[in-house]
């Protein structure tokens, strides 16, 4: 049986903001990430117009993400919805989720928890990360601190990684050693937050001994699912050599990443890259056009959108 989104392993390296510039090579696997996006657009909206209802959910997260086609909540809800009623467990969640956020839909919460919380009784780790952010900020039903912490522990126990890395925040200040241990468990399972949070207690050496390489290793990891903050902090790192030897080329490949993902700093420093020509040829008109972007208001980041879910 196919996975529910194998789309989403395409996500989400290909939007990069306002960038001002992409060499050749990467230019060419964009293209062919929209072309390949686009034939799988065609081959699921297919399958469903066949009757096909496990691809009910694949389609609406095409159009959720606006994967080879146009971004449509309003399509999407509708998918998911549909679906949902076809017993697919995460269009159930993500309908649920969207009804929150009254994305595609009027936003309904009462109905949307209560999606959640029936979701949640049959051990549905990402509805119960959902409950524990409701209760917690009291969004659709009253703020129940209590509450809002027994989901989150229950999700955790099922080593959802959005769930341990929660766990691991909380605890980073009363007990070290433990968040780590849960910061590091949801790394281990790609969670690209949490390997950067991981490779920042190497750094610090909170819960852990201090060790510059494995800081380095996490935050590469993280980087390459292209975590902005990784992104920047990589190339931080690759120009002092910290965890390694120092790398001109390095430093630049990673700035230039991150001054693309609208990381200021980053594009600040690509500008004087291009100038000084450290680890590229000095191009003036590429420094030119990245201190311009540097002084521009930042992109803000949709965060509040649905995960991938294996």
């Amino acid at each position: 049986m196919k996975k529910i989104f194998l789309l989403l392993v395409l996500l989400p390296v290909y939007a990069w903001g306002s960038a001002v510039e992409q060499d050749p090579a990467a230019l060419e696997w964009q293209k062919q990430q929209q072309q390949a996006d686009k034939r799988l657009f065609k081959q699921i909206k297919a399958e469903v117009s066949a009757g096909y209802t496990d691809s009910l959910s694949e389609l609406a997260a095409l159009y959720y993400f606006g994967r080879g086609t146009k971004k449509n909540y309003k399509k999407a809800y509708r998918y998911f919805k549909k679906a949902a009623k076809h017993g697919n467990e995460y269009a159930r969640y993500a309908q649920a989720f969207m009804l929150l956020r009254g994305q595609g839909v009027k936003a309904r919460p009462s109905q949307a928890l209560a999606i959640q919380e029936e979701l949640a009784k049959d051990d549905f780790a990402p509805a119960q990360v959902e409950l524990f952010y409701a209760y917690r900020d009291g969004t659709g039903t009253a703020p129940n601190q209590a509450r809002a912490q027994q989901f989150l522990q229950t999700a955790a126990r099922q080593n959802y990684p959005t769930a341990l890395r929660l766990l691991g925040v909380q605890l980073r200040g009363t007990d070290p050693q433990t968040a780590f241990t849960y910061l590091q468990t949801a790394a281990e399972r790609e969670d690209k937050k949490a390997q950067y949070l991981t490779a920042l207690c190497y750094d610090e050496g909170i819960g852990t001994a201090k060790n510059p390489r494995r800081a380095l290793e996490y935050m590469i990891r993280s980087a390459k699912q292209k975590y902005a903050p990784a992104l920047w902090q990589t190339a931080q790192w690759y120009e002092a050599g910290y965890g390694t030897e120092p790398s001109a080329y390095q430093a630049f490949r990673w700035t230039r990443l991150a001054a693309q993902a609208d990381v200021k700093e980053a594009q600040k420093r690509l500008a004087e890259m291009y100038a000084q020509g450290v680890g590229v040829r000095p191009n003036q008109q590429l420094a030119k056009k990245w201190a311009k972007e540097a002084q521009k208001a930042a992109t803000p980041n949709d965060t509040d959108q649905l995960e991938e879910h294996n």
